[in-house]
């Protein structure tokens, strides 16, 4: 995005910037890349599918199949169970420099930059960042070790060659869908013992698993965008009080999801065959 400018006292020491309180913005995110640790969650909720880019493999949530999302109420309201992590930072995001070095970049065009001296500071009086902002901080360097065993796995996956473009239900035209992908079931079916512990070591048998399930939010997706007056969704409350609980649910996502992948490991060795994550 254009409007994402870096954090620097210079650029934002006197400024502000208020915690979003409406997902409206979500209409600009078809696509949400999202990491292991939270793609059961995803799997809930949303539909997984991979996005295809010059240097690697990505998974990401799809949030609308057509010109208008469903899952974001007029008011502003959140209408699914789980929001996945990356918008809940909303305006920020991360980026790297030429050396891959991280940088806290800022939506300067969200409109929740601010000079209200009721908001949270970028940075504090002696120029260093401001508790809140350093929660926000600390939600990508913890997403970023999350990243690293994301592409890992999706290397791994790259290798197994069970990823074939995705094709939309009929109708669709406003989805982007150049370098999309999704689980070939019968190519899964023949993947090798050698390739499936590869898979398993890597976190994307899961993830795959993961996908499988998401598939039948697609014609959820379609079905409340053909309808979207449909669905009645209360006032949208401030999605995070405070940035401990608005970046939570990321944690939880984490953690439960290395708990359940302990449990598969033990499964595995003791030589049997794990169900599909996801269904019992």
């Amino acid at each position: 995005m254009s409007s994402l400018a870096p954090v620097s006292p210079e650029r934002h020491g006197a400024r502000r910037w208020k915690r979003f309180s409406s997902y409206r913005f979500v209409q600009d995110h078809p696509l949400v890349p999202i990491v292991l640790g939270e793609e059961t969650q995803v799997a809930s909720a949303l539909p997984i599918l991979f996005r295809s880019g010059e240097e690697r493999i990505t998974p990401v949530a799809l949030t609308r199949l057509g010109a208008r999302t469903a899952l974001v109420a007029g008011n502003g309201a959140w209408r699914g169970n789980y929001v996945p992590s990356l918008l809940r930072v909303h305006p920020f995001a991360a980026g790297r420099t030429r050396s891959g070095q991280f940088v806290l970049m800022v939506d300067e065009a969200s409109g929740l930059l601010s000079d209200d001296p009721a908001d949270p500071a970028f940075f504090d009086e002696q120029g260093q960042i401001a508790p809140e902002l350093a929660q926000v901080v600390a939600f990508f360097r913890t997403r970023a070790q999350a990243e690293t065993r994301t592409r890992a796995a999706m290397e791994a996956l790259a290798r197994t060659r069970i990823l074939v473009p995705f094709t939309p239900p009929e109708d669709v035209t406003a989805l982007p869908q150049e370098g999309l992908l999704a689980v070939d079931d019968a190519a899964l079916a023949s993947v090798g013992r050698v390739a499936l512990g590869d898979l398993h070591r890597s976190g994307a048998l899961g993830l795959v698993h993961a996908a499988r399930v998401a598939r039948h939010h697609l014609g959820f997706l379609a079905a409340a965008e053909a309808h979207p007056g449909r669905a009645d969704a209360p006032d949208p409350a401030p999605p995070a009080a405070d940035a401990d609980a608005g970046l939570g649910g990321f944690f939880d996502a984490l953690a439960a999801s290395q708990a359940q992948e302990a449990g598969l490991a033990d499964f595995m060795q003791g030589g049997g065959s794990a169900p599909p994550r996801g269904t019992t």
